[in-house]
């Protein structure tokens, strides 16, 4: 998080706050019946730290809440548990100097606006909670900070033209996510191309995938797909996407062509 703190965490600390406040205990005195130091609980309810379901459930008893305190930690944390394999993802984008991706279907989540995020999540997923959509745009949101920091990776990125076309959330929407795709392919650690829509039999029909550069571990390969994803470390698979990767770039058109083809799919937003 920008500020350090999960909002999730936040949530729920601020309302084992307010039972406690009601119970008529003060943080050391919640903290000797747990026990845990005061310390801890003080930043459990800053949202300085995620608590684990079995501290919730042993607040609940401790404050006597029938239930209350889970209840608060499963309305933050159960709808929405990143999976172990997309944990890991953050991370290396944050170590990588290189970072290469290939979509075709959708703008890559490094690069989508707050409300193009909302609309691809809604798409595929029209009956997840509301708290679980609002975590992954933060999760997103937080994983753009790396091309804005002082020296940042070098992102390049291989979009299918159809992917300008895909209409998501409403026109404002588009024409905002268009327009930012295209201001952000002019920064100097940024690349867009597109492979146009009339390229026949090019090898990027199936999955989309990202390779990353990491110092002291190479090159990576991380995919997903639905539900599914993970880290690939296996040579064999790493340099055949890497092979797919310049196919892909050899079918895309320059960066100056590919900023035409998006601003050209700008203007068709009705």
């Amino acid at each position: 998080m920008v500020d350090g703190v999960d909002p999730a965490a936040r949530k729920f600390g601020a309302e084992v706050r307010r039972l406690r406040e009601h119970a008529g205990l003060s943080q050391t005195k919640l903290a000797r019946l747990l026990p845990a130091s005061q310390a801890s609980v003080s930043d459990l309810e800053l949202g300085k730290t995620r608590a684990k379901k079995d501290t919730a459930e042993r607040i609940d008893a401790v404050l006597n809440s029938d239930g209350r305190v889970v209840a608060a930690w499963e309305a933050q944390y159960e709808v929405y548990e990143p999976p172990d394999w997309y944990r890991k993802l953050p991370t290396l984008e944050l170590r990588a100097t290189l970072i290469q991706q290939y979509h075709p279907l959708l703008v890559p989540g490094l690069l989508q606006t707050r409300d193009y995020m909302y609309a691809s999540i809604r798409a595929g997923r029209r009956t997840e909670h509301q708290a679980a959509v609002n975590a992954k745009v933060q999760e997103r949101t937080d994983r753009q900070s790396i091309l804005s920091r002082e020296e940042p990776p070098f992102f390049s990125v291989v979009l299918d033209e159809t992917v300008l076309y895909r209409r998501l959330g409403s026109p404002g929407t588009m024409r905002e996510q268009l327009e930012y795709l295209w201001e952000v392919s002019k920064r100097s650690r940024v690349e867009v191309l597109i492979i146009p829509a009339s390229t026949w039999d090019h090898p990027g029909l199936d999955n989309g995938f990202m390779l990353l550069k990491v110092p002291d571990a190479g090159n990576l390969l991380y995919l997903e797909t639905g539900s599914v994803g993970g880290v690939v470390i296996d040579t064999d698979t790493v340099e055949e996407h890497i092979s797919r990767m310049g196919d892909l770039r050899g079918f895309a058109l320059p960066p100056d062509q590919s900023r035409a083809l998006i601003k050209k799919a700008q203007g068709e937003v009705e």
